[in-house]
């Protein structure tokens, strides 16, 4: 495993963490001012609108079945396999995503510009979800 896949797998599950923790000030460091979010059943959402949504959302569980990470320079986009336990807004956000997320290094860090989250049906599932 690369440099670039240990430290990005470090912020995938520091990302959910503030997430689960509602921590506003790792959400800031962690996303990119132009960060925009698009999603099945959900569209598009730019940076403020994302933030907005995690008062709302109560993750109960997550993990990272998979994150395979490709780098360009000082770009790299990860392909995700995520699986979480959550509600959102007083509804059941369960299931398995794969996401699409390009993060960019700048400032001696990287930050996540972009994620594309295709919510994946299977036995059990209910509702799509915010990932």
């Amino acid at each position: 495993m690369d440099a670039t896949q240990v430290e990005l797998t470090a912020l995938y599950h520091q990302w959910m963490q503030a997430v689960k923790a509602k921590d506003m000030q790792a959400l800031e460091r962690i996303l990119g001012a132009e960060y925009v979010y698009t999603a099945s059943e959900q569209g598009r959402f730019p940076r403020e609108g994302w933030l907005r949504g995690v008062s709302a959302y109560d993750i109960e569980s997550f993990a990272f079945p998979a994150i395979d990470v490709r780098r360009y320079g000082d770009t790299a986009v990860a392909i995700v396999n995520y699986t979480q336990e959550a509600i959102y807004q007083g509804m059941r956000r369960s299931g398995t995503f794969l996401i699409t997320d390009v993060w960019v290094h700048r400032d001696d860090r990287w930050q996540v510009v972009a994620r594309s989250s295709i919510s994946m049906p299977h036995q059990g599932r209910t509702g799509g979800g915010q990932s």
